[in-house]
């Protein structure tokens, strides 16, 4: 877990331009992220300090500790809706196809898909509520994505 320490401080610096502020958010990930790893199994621990580190980046922006990052950002990364209706528009169609993947795979991928990554459950989890052996829902899981993919690539060349 610490072989992530550099980049996540590089990363929360990046967001708070301040070094001492980001190797304080940092320190209260690492504190976090152990805590809860006393009480569950974390699969992909490099995602999870960057999900905790985000989220606390954003609480102390919430706090005015960093106010100046946040208006930056927003000023950065949002506009209006009329601002890029081109770009409204791709998204929603990157939705329908999506969707239309989804609905084109086999149910039991698909049930294991939607489980995992829409409704955020784990795959021990997926495995104890579909009644699955565990290797099963990652074969599942993996073969899911593998064929979205294909079907989404597929429809973008057409």
């Amino acid at each position: 877990m610490l072989k992530y320490y550099d980049e996540l401080v590089y990363y929360v610096q990046k967001m708070t331009n301040d070094k001492q502020l980001a190797l304080e958010i940092i320190q209260e990930t690492y504190a976090k992220t152990l805590e809860k790893q006393k009480e569950t199994i974390i699969e992909n621990e490099r995602a999870f300090l960057y999900k905790v580190a985000r989220n606390l980046t954003f609480d102390y922006s919430k706090k005015g500790k960093i106010k100046e990052f946040i208006e930056f950002e927003e000023d950065r990364y949002f506009c209006e809706i009329d601002d890029q209706p081109d770009g409204i528009l791709l998204e929603n169609k990157k939705e329908e196809l999506l969707l239309e993947a989804l609905n084109d795979l086999p149910h039991h991928l698909k049930q294991v898909f939607v489980l995992h990554i829409f409704d955020g459950y784990d795959k021990k989890q997926i495995a104890k509520i579909l009644n699955l052996n565990l290797n099963t829902v990652q074969k599942y899981i993996i073969t899911a994505t593998a064929k979205l993919t294909e079907y989404v690539e597929k429809k973008e060349w057409n």
